[in-house]
């Protein structure tokens, strides 16, 4: 791997615990700065009286942290607040509205609508309601993530319920999120809504939403494993395509630098997003692959 490949440090003090935080990431992942020089990452941490605190970084080209805005939980900023804190001032300073453009493959069976209020990243996501349906609201455990669906009526509205619950916590611990990543879920979402949530199902969710930001990665050791032993595996997954499985993890032998999303660019002539999803989620249950997630870590003192 080539010396720009590598994996790099963005590293902060936080200005109110004084714990040190520490991301490693790919500079790949870190070049849609705005036009001011920025990207945003958010680290959601343990701060002040191990209370929970989100500090939104504004992160320039080279990796440095240039400001930081502390969001405290069930907080929202204002261009107010944010102004009155003597930062470098950041381009979005009040909530940016962001519409999810679905799939071609979202069919909107089940979820008619749904408009996601995002503290952490000061946006408004919304796919715009179509249809009738019934109304879902949600707030997340740290009230930083608000979400309004709306689901139809032949769907159990307990069973949606939950679903958005599992949803709105992993939204509240992504370090990178875009409207694209949302337009997977919702592709994801819609055949699944009337089912039951399932431990499965909750790290699907996961590898969605981080799905620009974790790295799959196998060897030739699970390779090996997984050729020798098919036909027991064969009984413990969905599918019996050996050679779509096959595929995905030869994708990820020795893999560095590859998102999830990388991986299905590669794969989707072969499979749905949503076969996709639960493949990789199967192989990894198994110990055919390792799935990394970018996230801040504390540098503990020593």
């Amino acid at each position: 791997m080539s010396l720009q490949q590598k994996r790099k440090k963005i590293e902060y003090e936080c200005n109110f615990c004084r714990k040190t935080r520490v991301l490693y990431i790919l500079p790949s992942l870190h070049k849609n700065v705005d036009d001011k020089g920025y990207i945003e990452y958010v680290d959601v941490h343990q701060c002040r009286n191990e209370l929970i605190t989100a500090n939104i970084l504004y992160v320039d080209s080279s990796l440095t942290v240039r400001s930081q805005v502390p969001v405290d939980v069930g907080d929202d900023l204002s261009s107010k607040q944010i102004n009155s804190l003597n930062i470098p001032s950041p381009k979005k300073v009040g909530f940016q509205k962001c519409e999810i453009t679905p799939m071609k493959d979202f069919r909107r069976k089940n979820l008619k609508g749904i408009f996601i209020k995002d503290k952490l990243r000061q946006c408004d996501f919304s796919l715009k309601k179509k249809g009738d349906g019934r109304e879902i609201n949600i707030i997340s455990e740290l009230k930083f993530i608000e979400i309004k669906a709306v689901v139809a009526k032949s769907v159990d509205v307990d069973i949606a319920t939950e679903w958005f619950k599992q949803i709105a916590s992993i939204l509240e611990a992504i370090v990178l999120l875009d409207n694209e990543m949302l337009a997977f879920l919702i592709t994801y979402l819609d055949p699944k809504l009337p089912s039951l949530t399932s431990g499965d199902t909750i790290i699907e969710i996961d590898y969605i939403l981080h799905a620009k930001s974790s790295f799959p990665k196998s060897t030739l050791k699970s390779f090996a494993i997984f050729r020798r032993q098919w036909k027991k595996i064969s009984e413990d997954v969905e599918s019996k395509d050996f050679s779509v499985y096959e595929k995905l993890i030869t994708y990820c032998i020795g893999n560095q630098h590859k998102t999830l999303l990388d991986i299905f660019e590669k794969a989707e002539e072969n499979m749905s997003f949503v076969d996709f999803v639960t493949a990789m989620q199967q192989l990894s249950m198994l110990g055919m692959l390792n799935i990394r997630k970018v996230e801040f870590f504390t540098v503990k003192e020593v």
